[in-house]
């Protein structure tokens, strides 16, 4: 295999299918990045790729692994499962665990989420495909979990002394400047990937010079929120942005 190209292997026995054919629009769509789905027929949910475990949803029901070529991908566990609020789901790993192609991260309880009349599809996701994959082949059919479904083609690395990797505090410094400053936020949220600003004026928001910055993967006007995409770090970000706004966690949604 390529040195600039990585195998990705189905996360379960089942049914591979390309993103696009799949039920969410935020998936198939590729709002969360470039990847495939796969129908499981059993429990039993594996690392599609060699990493270390950058986030554990709180629910559960989503997992995001850092590749040591800095492929962020997310294994996210049946559709709209984040209200079972982590019923159907057994993570095994942790936080910073580094694990292997193949290695077990996870069971989910299919039968529970079909009973919930909910999508089983787990999405396996580069949420920074943009910014790291020349491109993506997916070979759709049945699989058996561990079998490689799909191979990545990573971009040229490029020194660019201008696309410095910001430490978490010098990052979230950078994006409340740019939403228009403190005093330009009235609360801010985060799901798996985002950050969910509810900003007083969103046309003080500088998208351009926010889509531009590494750490950074996109920037999104949806149902009132501001979303700043992160992908896997969110949760270490949202944390540095929240210790330089304090007293925000008091505030009401609006």
């Amino acid at each position: 295999m390529n040195k600039n190209e990585i195998a990705l292997l189905a996360p379960a026995n089942g049914q591979v299918i390309a993103l696009s054919k799949t039920s969410d629009p935020i998936f198939s769509k590729g709002t969360m990045g470039d990847g495939f789905g796969l129908t499981p027929t059993d429990n039993t949910v594996l690392a599609p790729v060699s990493g270390t475990i950058s986030m554990i949803a709180e629910t559960k029901h989503a997992i995001g692994i850092t590749t040591k070529d800095g492929l962020e991908v997310l294994v996210h566990m049946g559709v709209d499962t984040v209200g079972l609020k982590g019923e159907p789901f057994d993570v095994v790993i942790k936080n910073g665990q580094e694990v292997k192609a193949g290695d077990q991260i996870a069971t989910m309880n299919i039968e529970m989420i079909k009973a919930k009349d909910l999508d089983t599809t787990i999405m396996t996701l580069i949420t920074n495909s943009s910014m790291k994959l020349d491109g993506l082949d997916v070979t759709e059919g049945k699989a058996e979990a561990g079998d490689t479904v799909a191979r990545a083609y990573l971009k040229e690395s490029k020194e660019d002394s201008s696309d410095k990797k910001l430490s978490y505090d010098e990052l979230a410094t950078f994006i409340i400047k740019n939403v228009g400053g403190k005093d330009n936020i009235n609360n801010l949220i985060h799901c798996i990937t985002r950050l969910r600003f509810y900003l007083k004026d969103e046309s003080k928001a500088n998208d351009d010079i926010l889509k531009n910055q590494r750490g950074i993967l996109d920037v999104m006007h949806a149902g009132g929120q501001y979303q700043v995409v992160i992908g896997n770090e969110v949760t270490n970000v949202y944390d540095a942005v929240m210790k330089q706004l304090p007293g925000l966690s008091d505030n009401p949604s609006p």
